[in-house]
């Protein structure tokens, strides 16, 4: 059994401009298990259980990588006023 503790668990995607792919490498299991289907594997443990320990492959599609929204500070308040509503209805009901 390969077991990673979850502090040094990790997942590198990466760009190689020279051969225009995207490179995948995690050992954090619900990671793995999230991007398998869009990773051609190279290297992959699964352990008895099912769990996909470590997984390395070449990612198939596109990535696309956003940055960070970035609220002002009328859009903090709109989305606050909303969540709250939300809480008070589910309190209720």
């Amino acid at each position: 059994m390969t077991y990673t503790p979850r502090e040094e668990q990790e997942v590198i995607i990466s760009y190689d401009r020279e051969l225009d792919e995207w490179h995948y490498y995690g050992d954090c299991p619900p990671l793995n298990r999230k991007w398998r289907a869009r990773v051609q594997a190279t290297l992959e443990m699964v352990e008895g259980n099912g769990q996909i320990t470590l997984l390395e492959g070449v990612i198939s599609g596109n990535v696309i990588i956003k940055a960070k929204q970035k609220l002002s500070e009328e859009q903090k308040a709109i989305n606050a006023e909303r969540l709250k509503q939300a809480n008070q209805a589910r309190i209720k009901s």
